[in-house]
């Protein structure tokens, strides 16, 4: 029964840290949207594209875990991974971990729940 309570812990920390996370990193993205806005005539290259697709998955990831846990995690992690190993700089693996860090708790929480049965 104890197993059960730290699952739902786990669950409620992945949702809390999901909604933080997406408030930082949207006004992040958000941010970097100005840089478009503020091109006269060339348009960014393809990988800046990229980046801000990727950027903006990881967002819809944090929004989607609250009604869909499974899918929410695999897009945080694909769009994290596609994102921060390109603009983090030498930080790039602690910002993952910490981007990533609802879906490791997501992971806990089932494993838990496996644990039970």
């Amino acid at each position: 029964m104890g197993t059960y309570f730290t699952s739902q812990r786990c669950r409620w920390i992945a949702r809390t840290l999901a909604v933080a996370e997406f408030l930082l990193w949207g006004a992040f993205f958000i941010e970097h949207l100005t840089w478009f806005s503020e091109l006269e005539s060339a348009m960014p290259p393809k990988s800046i594209w990229f980046q801000q697709f990727a950027h903006l998955a990881f967002l819809i990831g944090y929004l989607s875990i609250w009604k869909w846990e499974k899918l929410g995690a695999i897009i945080i992690l694909l769009g994290a991974l596609a994102f921060f190993p390109f603009v983090g700089g030498p930080n790039a693996w602690w910002f993952l971990l910490f981007a990533i860090s609802p879906a490791i708790f997501l992971f806990l929480a089932w494993r838990n729940e496996e644990s039970l049965s």
